[in-house]
């Protein structure tokens, strides 16, 4: 029984340190991710140019939101709506260059 005992201990010892191991590790790669995004948000957003347009076209949208002189009816044939599409040429401009 002994042997078993033994062999019992240093498994049951190996899976705590391993799921301690885990926990530490988990916690120190959220921990630096949580950094990293606090350096990150005191810049420039890499979506601003995308997040602006969208305020711009929320904003456009609304003011025409209680007029009742335009027509904005579904057509089955028209597609008009695919120009209106944002292209990345549209919100590029404030991302950051890649290399």
């Amino acid at each position: 029984m002994s042997g078993f005992k033994r062999i019992a201990d240093v498994v049951h010892k190996s899976v705590v340190t391993g799921i301690f191991g885990g926990f530490l590790y988990v916690t120190l790669s959220v921990g630096v991710q949580v950094i990293e995004g606090k350096q990150v948000t005191k810049g420039e957003q890499i979506q601003a140019g995308f997040i602006q347009m969208m305020k711009d076209r929320a904003s456009e949208e609304y003011s025409k939101y209680y007029k009742t002189d335009h027509r904005e009816w579904y057509d089955k044939d028209d597609d008009s709506y695919l120009k209106k599409l944002p292209k990345k040429e549209d919100y590029a401009a404030a991302a950051p260059k890649s290399n």
